[in-house]
């Protein structure tokens, strides 16, 4: 059975729609299919847009190219047009200039996706003015209260310490006193026989008055010496100065915690000002480069689209040379025909170049930093804050204040053999330098394996005519060193910050940190942080959004620039408070709850002492709450504490190192006691 045109046009379109092999081989086969069923599987279309639809499009043309073929030999057979195929022409016509249609509407819902992500940009963004501050919560930027308290306090101190010392000096002049009256007290013997009581001759009477004067005045020497011997003795006891010392010792540990609350204040107004003022550009350019992905995106779906677009005209145009008297030329003129794809458009796209980043205010401070106090880790900060004001103040132990790795320490009168100089490998020469900052960087860079040193021989600064040397570490001690005759000195590099410790810190405590939320501020929070030293601050600063999951799950909740981070003062991260948003957190207490295997908790030994072999040398304590921060400092080191008053105010440490138990205890006479720091 031969088929008419019509029908091989519904084979050629059901092939190019993509239906399956099986449906197409009976539609082709039906040749008294309705058309209107065909029509409505022409209808059935991909999305626009789509790489489907792309290639529908594409396969549509050829297929209509090859029809038109056969249209043309029909017509030859015929001598007439056929009548069904014109009719199904007209309705496939219809079916095309719908899909037109969706593609425009496409092109509009693309349009539509661009401009909104556009309007978008500033979204999640804060809203600053040029007088914005990032203050404290609780903090008015003002810090002359917290000034003015930190130097009240300050000034107290050497009263205190007045009061002290004069105290301790009256009582230190009364025991003299009392051990001078108690040697002269012992030294009269009143049985001794006296020279003058000798019997020389007869006279009885006056032997017995002799005797008598003699121990009259025995009596009285030595009941005058008791009782200035008993005012002494009262006089010693008045003058307890506990009550003094412990007024001194309180009292700098109030001015150590005012100052830490100034600097710690300071550290919060400088990490808070640092942290909004990076997370506001980057805000802007996170938001822009999801727009430039989206108009990238828009773009590729317009270029599809257009191509469609350009197919189904170019279709239409071989529709209609079906109804041509010359069937071939109006092909071939369709084929040569350029067709403008410039309705199909995006203005939000094509606008793209032209368009810029939106305008936002960076506060003023952004750009000056904070002006009202240096950061605590500054160089400057001692001497501006304290220094210039005469305050004699502790080193800084605020959360922001980053230990060193090491320090220097002068040795003057001091030089080495040029056989200890660093020499180049490449050039032969020794390593010297005419600015002493960057010869300690260099050194502190080779660490101190490598670097033992810093020569200068004239002890007055490098200079381009007399350039410090670097010394070498190995093969080099502190008794190589030897004494100078010229005022030469050495700079040895010491390990570790610059702080004297007679004991040994331990770095394996167990801390409790809790923290609060500028969303919840009375929700406290509790982070148990691991393996870090005795002494150890912490705060919240920075954040992260690519190496932990905690970040990562941030910004997938939209967050972008991850979690934020809790340091330790070497800024290691050690753990992670909530998403870095406007929300911030903000440490409120962290306490040591054990160290190297110890709890912070005693057990008390009444009415006993230990002998003075087993306390630690050099240790000694004000009051039981710092003996015990010490003992929980050494860890292992420090069995307990040993009090002989038993008074909390005379205190000193129990070597750890002496299988201390109680069978080495002794019965104390004066209320002593001792205090067994407990194991876990």
């Amino acid at each position: 059975m031969q088929l008419s045109s019509a029908q091989m046009m519904c084979r050629a379109l059901l092939i190019a729609l993509g239906l399956s092999t099986s449906l197409a081989a009976k539609l082709a086969a039906a040749p008294n299919i309705q058309q209107d069923g065909i029509v409505n599987l022409l209808a059935s279309s991909q999305p626009p847009g789509t790489v489907a639809s792309k290639n529908k499009a594409s396969e549509m043309e050829q297929m209509v190219l090859l029809l038109a073929q056969q249209a043309k030999v029909a017509r030859k057979s015929s001598q007439k047009p056929d009548a069904n195929l014109e009719g199904f022409v007209e309705m496939i016509k219809k079916e095309l200039a719908k899909m037109e249609g969706k593609i425009k509407d496409a092109v509009a819902i693309v349009d539509a996706g661009c401009k909104d992500t556009f309007g978008n940009l500033s979204a999640g963004c804060p809203i600053y003015s040029s007088n914005t501050t990032f203050l404290p919560a609780g903090f008015d930027g003002d810090f002359t209260t917290l000034r003015e308290a930190h130097s009240s306090c300050r000034s107290q101190i050497s009263s205190r310490k007045q009061e002290m010392d004069s105290c301790k000096s009256s009582r230190e002049s009364l025991i003299l006193q009392e051990h001078t009256l108690t040697a002269q007290f012992r030294s009269i013997n009143v049985f001794e026989s006296p020279e003058e009581c000798a019997v020389t001759g007869t006279d009885v009477l006056g032997y017995l008055a002799s005797m008598r004067d003699h121990f009259d005045g025995k009596k009285t020497t030595w009941w005058s010496t008791y009782y200035k011997l008993e005012n002494v003795t009262q006089n010693i006891t008045k003058w307890n100065c506990t009550e003094k010392e412990l007024a001194y010792y309180n009292k700098l540990t109030e001015c150590s915690e005012k100052q830490l609350t100034l600097e710690e204040t300071a550290c919060e107004l400088h990490a808070r000002t640092k942290e909004a003022c990076a997370m506001l550009p980057s805000c802007f350019d996170k938001n822009w480069e999801g727009y430039s992905k989206q108009v990238a995106l828009a773009n590729s779906t317009i270029q599809d689209l257009r191509f469609e677009y350009v197919a189904v005209k170019r279709i239409m145009c071989m529709l209609d040379a079906f109804t041509a008297e010359d069937l071939e030329a109006k092909i071939e003129e369709c084929m040569a025909k350029q067709y403008s794809g410039a309705a199909i458009t995006s203005a939000c796209v094509e606008g793209f170049l032209d368009a810029t980043k939106p305008n936002f205010i960076t506060p003023d401070v952004c750009a000056s930093g904070v002006k009202s106090i240096l950061h605590p880790n500054d160089d400057n900060f001692n001497e501006t804050e304290y220094a210039s004001q005469s305050i004699a103040a502790g080193p800084c132990m605020a959360s922001c204040c980053e230990l060193e790795l090491y320090h220097w320490q002068t040795y003057t009168n001091a030089f080495v053999t040029s056989d200890h100089y660093m020499y180049d490998s490449d050039s032969g020469r020794v390593v010297s330098y005419t600015n002493m900052a960057e010869a300690k960087q260099a050194c502190e860079t080779m660490g101190s394996v490598l670097c033992f040193g810093i020569y200068d021989a004239n002890c007055d600064g490098p200079s381009y005519e007399n350039p410090v040397k670097i010394v070498k570490a190995p093969g080099i001690d502190l008794e190589s060193v030897k004494e100078s005759s010229v005022g030469s000195c050495v700079q040895k590099l010491m390990n570790g910050p610059g702080t004297t410790m007679t004991t040994t810190t331990v770095k394996a405590c167990i801390y409790e940190v809790q923290y609060t939320s500028s969303a919840a501020p009375d929700d406290v929070k509790t982070l148990t942080v691991e393996h870090q030293e005795y002494g150890e601050a912490f705060r919240f600063s920075g954040c992260d959004n690519e190496e932990l999951d905690e970040g990562k799950a941030c910004v997938s909740s939209g967050a972008q620039n991850g979690v934020r981070l809790l340091k330790n003062r070497y800024g290691q991260a050690v753990a992670t408070g909530t998403c870095c948003t406007s929300e911030t957190n903000k440490v409120i207490l962290s306490e040591a709850t054990q160290c190297d295997g110890y709890k912070d908790e005693y057990k008390k030994y009444d009415s006993v002492y230990l002998t003075a072999s087993k306390l630690i040398r050099g240790t000694s304590y004000h009051s039981i709450r710092e003996a015990q921060i010490a003992c929980l400092k050494m860890g292992h080191k420090c069995w307990g504490l040993f009090d002989d008053k038993c008074d909390m105010g005379n205190l000193m440490l129990v070597d750890g190192d002496l299988n201390i138990s109680s069978s080495v205890m002794r019965e104390s006479h004066q209320s002593s006691c001792v205090y067994e720091k407990l194991h876990i």
